[in-house]
């Protein structure tokens, strides 16, 4: 579970989420310029298979070029869950889980 995620199939952003073991994850967006837009530390807590991260932007592969003033919103919490597809594990956001960041193998 702990480690660095990258959405799947992203084409305006790049975005990784680092999910540290001390309870802190670090959010870093590019815009599709790879100029850096946002980068942030906030706490999350896991609890059985999901995870609830505090003060979440949630990236749903904007053109943040276009309208810079969306990385401004991080009050969110949000919660979701891990999943696993063969020996990949995925986080997934959105109204319909359809934004999926991957466990990258570093």
């Amino acid at each position: 579970m702990y480690g660095k995620y990258s959405p799947v199939s992203y084409k305006n952003t790049y975005d990784t989420l680092t999910i540290h073991r001390d309870g802190v994850y670090n959010r870093v967006i590019y815009n599709r310029e790879r100029k850096k837009i946002l980068d942030y530390d906030s706490k999350y807590k896991i609890d059985n298979q999901s995870i609830t991260l505090s003060k979440f932007y949630l990236n749903l592969d904007k053109d943040l070029i276009a309208f810079p003033e969306d990385v401004e919103d991080t009050n969110t919490t949000y919660i979701t869950s891990f999943k696993k597809k063969d020996k990949n594990i995925f986080l997934c956001f959105g109204y319909y889980g359809e934004n999926c960041y991957q466990k990258i193998i570093e």
